[in-house]
């Protein structure tokens, strides 16, 4: 018995030391892959997918700033906020839309008919011409020379059909700020963006993205300022033109003003997605099957698989691997209508015939003034910060000037599908 009891104990000592030489060889393995195997993997994995992307996420997230709107609705206010050195502005004209300007800034005006975009990131606003003074003089000749071509070029019974558009004379003027607040009239998922047919007019190169291929703009910035309103028992702010300016950013993230950049709602979002258990349901990942980018493309324009650069911004990736519901990697493409996402989170089952979603009421606030034209509550932040978020998925890869569903294929999608490409 004793021998046998030897035995035993010789043979659990043996098993014990190789564990801890197998703990050990895993240990120095592991270490091992995680610093060289990086070295080894197709840099097109870990850098961002586009200049387009870098600069969403870099230049634009952090200086767009989003909130309600002032009556309590469900509408939103955007506004930019631009820097001097760092904003690329451009001043361009349209059919509707003429500026006038100082000698001194004149060169940075684009005018109508100009095939070329001129930028510049020298901080300056338009505003509506005074009507006094000499540029208010200018203002009103220059309305009634474009309402008289206007006339000369339709016949009179065409005149009489249409309507004569309304035009804009606005004046171009340098703040004495270093940094402002302008009113931005976007869609908030899209930036204005151009890759071809432009010049910056900067002396020197102020910023990195400068140098880029192509580069988001603000277009004809005119300045956010605010003004007290009153509705029953409520006040607050609204924009009002002629209202006073923003003192700080501070203030604009202010509790009565109750700004957010679109990073934060976006990080927001993600931090939303993963806590209400999103991922149990939904894949983030557009493989490489015919089906998949079919399915979150088209048959004419077929939706890119997924790479890994498209994550380079996400603190935690889901890629998932049940597909309960669809799958949301190009969502930002396929639904980006804001109002079908809020009923969608409203009531899924009337957005979505037959889903067992749950309702995510909870995105919502009543409304017990009744002043919300909307059938469903109104969206408070956290259905801003998911929308934000999943407005990110599919849009974010190439520029839109060169986008899957605009017919282009930068990223050889055909290839990959057909096997001629690896991913």
């Amino acid at each position: 018995m004793k021998e046998s009891h030897e035995g035993f104990m010789h043979k659990l000592d043996k098993s014990a030391v190789l564990t801890v030489i197998g703990i050990l060889l895993l240990f120095s393995s592991a270490v091992g892959v995680t610093l060289i195997a990086p070295s080894y993997v197709d840099p097109s994995w870990t850098e961002v997918a586009s200049p387009y992307q870098r600069q969403m996420y870099e230049v634009a997230d952090p200086n767009l700033y989003v909130s309600t709107a002032a009556t309590g609705g469900d509408e939103l206010q955007l506004a930019y906020h631009i820097k001097d050195g760092y904003t690329l502005l451009a001043f361009a004209e349209s059919e509707t839309v003429r500026i006038i300007a100082p000698p001194e800034l004149e060169k940075y005006v684009t005018r109508h008919g100009e095939s070329r975009l001129k930028l510049s990131s020298k901080l300056m606003l338009l505003r509506e011409a005074n009507a006094e003074g000499d540029r208010g003089r200018q203002a009103t000749a220059l309305q009634e020379k474009l309402q008289s071509q206007w006339r000369s070029s339709h016949s009179q019974s065409a005149a009489k059909e249409l309507r004569m558009p309304r035009f804009d004379i606005l004046e171009l003027y340098e703040p004495e700020a270093k940094e402002a607040f302008a009113l931005a009239e976007t869609d908030g998922i899209l930036e204005n963006w151009v890759d071809s047919e432009f010049v910056i007019l900067d002396e020197e190169v102020k910023q990195r993205y400068h140098e880029d291929p192509g580069v988001l703009y603000v277009s004809n910035p005119k300045e956010y300022r605010i003004a007290p309103f009153r509705f029953g028992k409520s006040s607050g702010f609204q924009y009002d033109p002629n209202g006073r300016s923003i003192a700080s950013l501070d203030e604009l993230k202010s509790p009565e003003l109750g700004f957010m950049s679109r990073e934060e709602l976006i990080q927001l979002g993600e931090d939303i997605y993963r806590i209400e258990g999103c991922w149990y349901c939904h894949t983030d990942q557009t493989r490489t099957l015919v089906q998949d980018t079919i399915l979150n493309g088209s048959e004419t324009n077929a939706a890119p698989p997924s790479s890994a650069n498209e994550y380079v911004y996400q603190r935690v990736t889901f890629p998932g691997t049940r597909r309960i519901g669809p799958d949301i990697s190009r969502v930002g493409i396929k639904r980006p209508n804001r109002d079908w996402h809020k009923s969608h989170f409203w009531s899924p089952k009337t957005a979505s015939a037959g889903t067992i979603m749950p309702s995510f009421r909870h995105f919502f606030d009543d409304d017990p003034r009744g002043t919300s034209k909307s059938p469903v509550g109104i969206p408070n932040y956290k259905f801003e910060a998911i929308f934000q978020y999943l407005m990110t998925k599919g849009t974010r890869i190439t520029a839109p000037t060169q986008a899957w569903w605009q017919g282009r294929d930068p990223v050889q999608t055909t290839k990959i599908i057909e096997g001629q490409k690896k991913v």
